[in-house]
Formats: C-alpha cells, sequence, structure tokens
C-alpha cells in the first residue's frame, strides 16, 4: 500500500499507512519484486538470490518459510502498474528471548548438575571403595609371624568378591610357603649339624691319645659314613632347590623300563623277591606306558618311594602298573610300619621324618622330593595306609 497505492490515494487516506510503514519494528525488512523477478523497492539491501522463492511465491499466492530463527512471508500482489511480489523478512523477538532464557536456564541446570554430580560421585566413590581400603589397611596390618594370612570381607557376588578370594588364595600360599621355608630352615640346620657334631666329635676323640689301627680304622669308617650322609642331604637340597629349573627338559620315557631300572639297582641292597611287579596292562594299551618329562628327576622320585617301601616293609613290596580312568596307574604298597594320621600330613615337609622311622637311616627330604617331582609333572597322587601295617602309594599319570 505505501508502495504501490500512492497514486492513488489522497495525502489523508496515505497518511495512515505511512505512519504504519514508518513504524515497522526496525528488525522487519521488506522487498517488493516486479514481474521480471528484479527489486523495485526494499527497505534494506538484500544479498541472497531471491529467485527461486519469487517463482513459488506467484504460483501459490502466498507463502510462509523460516531460515533458522528468520522468518519469511512472500505475498504475490497483482496491481495496475504490473504484478508484484512482496517479501517480508523478520525475526521472533518473544522466540529469541525464550531462546535466550532457555539457554540460561540450561546452563544454570547443567553448573548445578555438574555440582550434585561431582558430590555424588565422591560421596558413591567412598562407598564403593570402602571394601578395597579396608582391605589395603588389613594387608598394610598383616604380619606373616601370625596365622592365619587371610583378609576378612563381606561377601558382594561381583568382581571385588573374585579379587579378594584370588588374594586370599595367594596369601595362603604364602604362608605355606612362608611355613617351610621356615621349618626347612629349622630342620636342615638341625639334620646338618648332627653329622658335622659326629664328625667332629669323632675326631677330637681320636686325637686325644694315641691309638690302635684298628681304632683308627673304625673312626675313619664313621666319619666317612657320616660325611656319606651329610653329601647327601646336601645333593638332595640341591635337587629340591633346582626342581623348578630342570622339569623344563622333557623327553620320552617308559614308565615300565624306569621301574626295571629302579629295581635293578635296588636288588643288591634287598632281594629280587622283595618285589613283586604286576603289568596289567594289555598289548593294545601299551601307549599308556609312555610318558613325557625329565626322566632324571622321575627316576629319582619312583625310587624314593620304591626304596622306601621295601626299607620299611617286612614282606614283599606290590609295584602294579595298570589302566584306569583311560590313564596309566601305578601303585606301590608295602606290608611295613605305616603312617600315623598326625605324620601324614607332613609327609611332603622337607626333613620330616615319622616317630616310628628312628630305627631306620634317612633325613626327611626323600618322600618330599618325590612329591614335588610329581606335582611338577602333574601326576596326581594318593597315600592310603594302616599303622603297623601297610601303606600304599598310587600314582595316576596325565594323558
Amino acid at each position: 500500500m505505501f508502495y504501490l497505492e500512492r497514486d492513488e490515494l489522497s495525502q489523508k487516506g496515505f497518511e495512515p499507512i505511512q505512519n504504519s510503514f514508518y513504524n515497522l519494528s526496525s528488525d522487519q525488512e521488506v522487498s517488493i519484486f516486479n514481474e521480471n523477478g528484479n527489486i523495485a523497492f526494499n527497505t534494506k539491501e538484500l544479498k541472497q538470490n531471491w529467485s527461486e522463492s519469487i517463482e513459488q511465491i506467484k504460483q501459490k499466492g502466498e507463502l510462509n518459510f523460516r531460515d533458522n530463527d528468520t522468518y519469511y512471508h512472500g505475498l504475490f500482489y497483482k496491481d495496475n502498474q504490473g504484478d508484484f511480489v512482496v517479501l517480508v523478512k523478520a525475526t521472533n523477538p518473544m522466540i529469541q528471548s525464550q531462546k535466550k532464557k532457555l539457554i540460561s536456564i540450561l546452563a544454570i541446570s547443567f553448573f548445578v548438575a555438574m555440582l550434585i554430580l561431582i558430590f555424588l560421585t565422591s560421596r558413591l566413590s567412598k562407598l564403593a571403595y570402602k571394601p578395597v581400603r579396608n582391605i589395603i589397611q588389613q594387608v598394610n596390618d598383616l604380619n606373616l609371624n601370625k596365622s592365619p594370612l587371610q583378609l576378612s570381607y563381606k561377601s558382594s557376588k561381583d568382581e571385588l568378591e573374585e579379587l579378594f578370594q584370588a588374594f586370599n588364595n595367594l596369601l595362603k600360599e604364602i604362608e605355606t610357603g612362608y611355613e617351610q621355608q621356615k621349618n626347612f630352615v629349622d630342620f636342615s640346620s638341625h639334620e646338618l649339624k648332627t653329622p658335622l657334631a659326629s664328625i667332629i666329635n669323632q675326631l677330637e676323640i681320636s686325637l686325644q691319645r694315641n691309638r690302635s689301627n684298628d681304632d683308627y680304622r673304625e673312626t675313619s669308617e664313621q666319619v666317612l659314613q657320616d660325611a656319606q650322609q651329610l653329601k647327601n642331604i646336601l645333593e638332595n637340597l640341591l635337587t629340591l632347590s633346582n626342581l623348578n629349573k630342570s622339569i623344563q627338559l622333557k623327553e620320552n620315557i617308559r614308565i615300565d623300563e624306569l621301574i626295571w631300572e629302579i629295581i635293578e639297582k635296588l636288588i643288591p641292597l634287598y632281594s629280587a623277591e622283595k618285589f613283586n611287579i604286576q603289568l596289567a596292562i594289555v598289548p593294545e594299551d601299551f601307549h599308556l606306558l609312555e610318558f613325557k618329562g625329565n626322566e632324571t628327576l622321575l627316576y629319582m622320585a619312583l625310587f624314593n618311594i620304591i626304596e622306601n617301601a621295601a626299607k620299611f616293609s617286612k614282606d614283599e613290596v606290590m609295584i602294579k602298573l595298570s589302566k584306569a580312568n583311560h590313564r596309566l596307574q601305578l601303585q606301590v604298597k608295602d606290608h611295613g610300619i605305616g603312617i600315623s594320621d598326625k605324620d601324614l600330613k607332613h609327609i611332603n615337609q622337607p626333613f620330616y621324618r615319622g616317630k616310628n622311622t628312628a630305627s631306620f637311616q634317612g633325613n626327611g627330604l626323600g618322600m618330599s622330593i618325590a612329591l614335588k617331582i610329581f606335582q611338577l609333572h602333574q601326576i596326581q597322587h594318593s597315600i592310603t595306609t594302616q599303622l603297623k601295617n601297610y601303606t600304599q602309594i598310587q600314582l595316576e599319570f596325565p594323558q
């Protein structure tokens, strides 16, 4: 009306239109395009090509659309001067105001939420890590000289409980190792001290006065016997300390051939009738007799248990090779002094000897070494015994 109807209205009729136009908001822009698409009038220079939108306005007569936060209203206007397209561009102050308020609310909410989250996280972390702090305090207070070495915790049925269980298993192994080490030192010092004291005593007596050749010979034989005992103890100690290194050397072994070698070695000390060997395996299962391991260590372990059986047995020693659970099973049974329940609990402890073995020669290392070798080869063992009757050791070889 301000631009196209000015020449058709009186000054009085045009004045309200003029006042209304000049009172338009500053954020509103008006552009008029002629029928050729050129700008006939505008309140602000356009920086965009509106040809496509103009065609749509001509086709529809009227069109509303928006670009981000800017709103547009297009009108197709026919006049005696020609066909025109009027395009009004404006922003919505209310929406802008609401948007600013919304951004402010979101920003405040974000910072408040972050403060609440930090506070809750701090509180929850203290609650969540309370069991861990409790365990750390218990670990700091652990004393190897106090038993048992175990951590106390509440059952939570989660990964923390699994971690604490694993830690308790580790502590149990540490406690067992520490106890064995302590006993090992005590027993080894005692066992080494006995032959050394005997050697010193024999030599001191022989030096006190002149003796006959027979006396010197007797003293020398006793000293030699004690020295050999000392040598055996030291060799066993070295073997026990190097077991983990030796197990790395593995080769194919025939268990039955190994047992025959041991029997041939023991026959001069005992008699051939002392050993009753039974091979209860059919030829089709002879492959079970083959085992991959360290031949030297297995020979030592089997030699120790067979020799012990012969040494402590009154009658023959039964050695039986059989098949059980698709595996090779070896049984060594003697009819001798047996083992008490109390001594059986300490049978794998170095230098430990049962009370009923005092009259037999030995140092208490053979069985502990043998059981350690079986463990390293993953050979399962079980011991059944009856005091003053029999002892049976059963071995089950892995496939």
